[in-house]
């Protein structure tokens, strides 16, 4: 739900809903928690001291009959339900206190594609959100369906009553599936998939990407007016057309619109397949879009189409409110971290062993763009950002970072950027990644694991919660040589909880009600309390 929505939210429930909770307030109600991505939840109660935290258990699990794997995060609104849609194709209400199905949508069959390769296409991978048409509350969420157009299973929003499920709007196809030939050039193959939408002023926001490139599509954003579900023709952006319209130039947009100050923000998808450059190109790319007419504002493409070895820039941008200004905070799937002012300006980049990074990477620079798994969003708290990168261990080793938490210092010059860093444990150490996104609350970070294990961090700024050791920001230089090698010594902080549930967790720890929600790889969606 969009930023002047919430207060009214908490105000409306009553009249609208009757019986809320009191904790009602402290919601969890967009992916990463609010329309700027920040992964953050700034109300401060149990989960925010780190004596009740080590008390975390279990206190419900749902798993639906016929469920799969849960790539989508849970969504806990004001109302007492937790929202969340499965890879089965089945979208559930639950209750957020005892775990029990209130309603699920659609009452037979499924909502599914007959174009699947990996988990974006399974059912409904990307996570929902929740506002009022009027004085309905509705829940919004994307999902394929064979139902409408080719009957392959094309890309569209559903729009629900949050109270029972019932359809308050479907809109038209917005991501087309032509056929289902693999790496067909004259057939569309797009998905909304991982892309959860985006509430802001009178319309809904998602992106569009493609299945597993086969092959690379055209990436854009799609708006639809959120009181009818109809396409917003007004509202446009597209990557470029190479020569001749050749086949399809790429940038697709895989992670979630962020809004701040007005503006949009995507990051897009590698776009080089042997043909030539699009013009012009929106690859690999983090843009600021006008939200009215989706026209580029500004462009940061770090990686050049000639060193585009699928570095697919996927991970969600997280909107920060700094001491030093705003920034858009991102990791990139090569391993490096990005901060960009709203002006465009890039703020830093780290790693930041070579100055001229700041202004992109060229050919024989040394670098590496290929294939690493820096795909997940960070999480912002002040002037500190959560994320999974390769860090200074990126040219050496890209792959190291692929099970390791890095909190940067936003604000802080190059020579003072790293925070703390942890391996986190019962991860893999080379996974796929291996980490969920993060969350954070008032210093305590939540984060899910491939091997099933919810882990809770304390930054090592809270009281009575000192590091559990030192270590250098370079792997293999000693503490004692590690400044005189150009590296930090940082803390390596507590870890105060770690849960083993049923199966991977892919999506983001959502921290509301005074609990936490996550979801699993073996389809079984958990409440824990402190």
């Amino acid at each position: 739900m969009n930023r002047v929505f919430r207060a009214r939210a908490c105000a409306l429930a009553i009249v609208a809903l009757v019986a809320i909770a009191t904790s009602a307030c402290e919601t969890w109600g967009d992916f990463r928690n609010d329309q700027s991505r920040t992964g953050n939840q700034n109300v401060s109660d149990a989960l925010s001291d780190p004596s009740r935290v080590g008390r975390l258990h279990v206190v419900w699990k749902f798993h639906p009959a016929g469920a799969i794997g849960f790539t989508a995060s849970p969504m806990v609104p004001f109302n007492g339900n937790v929202y969340i849609g499965n890879g089965d194709g089945v979208f559930y209400a639950v209750d957020a206190s005892t775990g029990a199905e209130k309603w699920h949508y659609p009452a037979r069959g499924a909502l599914t594609s007959r174009f699947t390769c990996n988990p974006s296409s399974y059912g409904i991978a990307s996570s929902a959100t929740m506002t009022f048409i009027g004085l309905t509350p509705v829940v919004i969420f994307a999902a394929p369906d064979q139902s409408i157009g080719t009957g392959l299973g094309e890309g569209r929003l559903f729009a629900l009553n949050a109270n029972n499920g019932n359809e308050v709007w479907k809109s038209p196809v917005l991501a087309h599936i032509t056929g289902l030939t693999f790496g067909s050039v004259t057939e569309k193959h797009e998905q909304i998939g991982y892309s959860s939408p985006l509430i802001y002023g009178s319309e809904v926001y998602v992106g569009i990407g493609n299945h597993c490139d086969n092959p690379i599509q055209w990436g854009r954003v799609v708006a639809v007016n959120l009181a009818d579900g109809s396409i917003d023709g007004s509202f446009s952006f597209a990557d470029g057309l190479r020569p001749g319209n050749a086949s399809p130039p790429g940038g697709d947009v895989w992670g979630s619109v962020a809004e701040g100050g007005g503006a949009l923000y995507v990051t897009t998808g590698n776009q080089n397949d042997g043909n030539a450059e699009p013009s012009p190109s929106r690859g690999l790319s983090m843009l600021r879009l006008d939200a009215t007419s989706g026209a580029v504002a500004w462009q940061k493409q770090p990686v050049p189409y000639a060193l585009d070895g699928d570095p697919d820039w996927s991970a969600t941008p997280s909107y920060a409110q700094t001491s030093c200004g705003n920034l858009i905070l991102s990791t990139e799937k090569d391993g490096w971290t990005w901060a960009m002012r709203d002006s465009g300006a890039p703020a830093w980049v780290f790693p930041s062993d070579n100055p001229s990074w700041i202004n992109g990477f060229t050919p024989k620079d040394g670098t590496v763009h290929g294939d690493s798994r820096y795909i997940r969003p960070g999480a912002a708290w002040g002037d500190v950002y959560v994320t999974m990168d390769g860090g200074e261990d990126t040219m050496s080793n890209v792959s190291q970072g692929e099970h390791r938490l890095h909190a940067l210092n936003v604000c802080a010059p190059d020579s003072s950027r790293v925070r703390w860093m942890l391996d986190v444990p019962d991860a893999s150490a080379f996974g796929d990644p291996s980490l969920g996104p993060p969350t954070i609350t008032n210093g305590m970070v939540f984060v899910g694991t491939d091997q099933g294990h919810l882990i809770v961090i304390a930054d090592p700024s809270i009281s009575k919660v000192p590091p559990s050791r030192y270590r250098c920001t370079k792997d293999g230089i000693s503490n004692a040589n590690c400044a005189a090698s150009g590296f930090q010594v940082v803390p390596e902080p507590n870890v105060l909880a770690n849960i083993a549930l049923d199966g991977a967790i892919v999506g983001e720890p959502a921290i509301a009600r005074h609990n936490v929600y996550v979801a699993t790889g073996a389809g079984s969606l958990y409440m824990l309390d402190p």
